[in-house]
């Protein structure tokens, strides 16, 4: 074989592996390219669907604060079940919503089913008055439709002079589709007024000592001694000097008044029961 032959015959396969190695290389980047279009079609449809979304979310907030404040405004909800362990967690939650405790037994009453579905529950015990009036004001008012059906009260077998003992009824209403109690949350409801417990008795066959913190002032032993910038300084029954503003706690009330113009200040007392107020002036000796 001459060489030119052999020439031609080896440029001829290198050409042919050029050919092969360049269709080879187009198919692959057009499969690459097929793709990268593949991809490309599905970040513009994700970017055309969070635009739509971005361009809509000003209303879709508005809308969650309307229902937001529509939630709020509900007086009552019907929670969509309702069985003991449920009723019993979620007066657990009230009690500590509310930083006080209520011992209690807990027993079920009779159920509905029907038109109105609704479970009852009786709760029984002693506590503190203020703690049990605070716990019936907690059920009352919250967004849960749980009724009080009956409540009594008494003062007998109790050691404790703001110590009662207690009977509830509760009623808890629930309707299929309703919120889960979960859902339902709590709300702030103001403490009901407990000024006096009503259990504990006013009067005695003989006077009876009032136990009062003996770190605050007794101004029934105290004398007013000076007034500056709304302080008062009074010395008390052991010669020790107090320095008072307005609010601060005493024996049985608290420092109403501070008057400069004067020399006086006034207190706010409940020694016995009603509230009357205590004018005290300077003592220049």
């Amino acid at each position: 074989m001459s060489n030119s032959t052999r020439n031609t015959l080896v440029l001829a396969a290198i050409l042919i592996l050029l050919i092969a190695l360049v269709v080879f290389q187009y198919t692959s980047l057009s499969s690459k390219t097929a793709e990268a279009a593949a991809h490309n079609t599905k970040v513009q449809a994700s970017a055309d669907s969070l635009r739509l979304q971005l361009s809509s979310i000003d209303s879709l907030r508005l809308e969650y604060e309307l229902q937001k404040a529509l939630m709020d405004q509900q007086s009552k909800l019907i929670t969509g079940r309702d069985n003991p362990s449920v009723t019993y967690g979620y007066l657990l939650d009230i009690m500590k919503w509310m930083g006080s405790n209520v011992n209690f037994d807990f027993a079920v009453a009779d159920s509905k089913q029907g038109g109105a579905t609704y479970n009852e529950y009786i709760i029984s015990g002693k506590s503190r008055y203020a703690s049990l009036l605070n716990l019936a004001n907690q059920i009352e008012k919250q967004r849960l439709l749980v009724t009080v059906e009956d409540f009594s009260i008494g003062s007998e077998g109790t050691a404790l002079a703001d110590t009662v003992s207690f009977s509830m009824i509760l009623r808890t209403h629930f309707l299929q589709g309703g919120p889960d109690i979960s859902e339902i949350g709590l709300k702030t409801v103001s403490s009901a007024y407990t000024g006096y417990p009503l259990f504990m008795p006013r009067i005695s066959e003989e006077i009876m000592p009032w136990e009062i913190d003996p770190a605050l002032l007794n101004v029934e032993d105290a004398r007013l001694i000076g007034i500056s910038r709304g302080m008062a300084f009074f010395r008390d029954s052991q010669g020790i000097i107090r320095i008072l503003s307005k609010g601060s706690r005493v024996a049985w009330g608290y420092l109403y008044k501070v008057d400069d113009s004067v020399g006086r200040v006034v207190f706010r007392l409940s020694k016995y029961g009603l509230e009357e107020d205590y004018n005290m002036l300077i003592e220049t000796q």
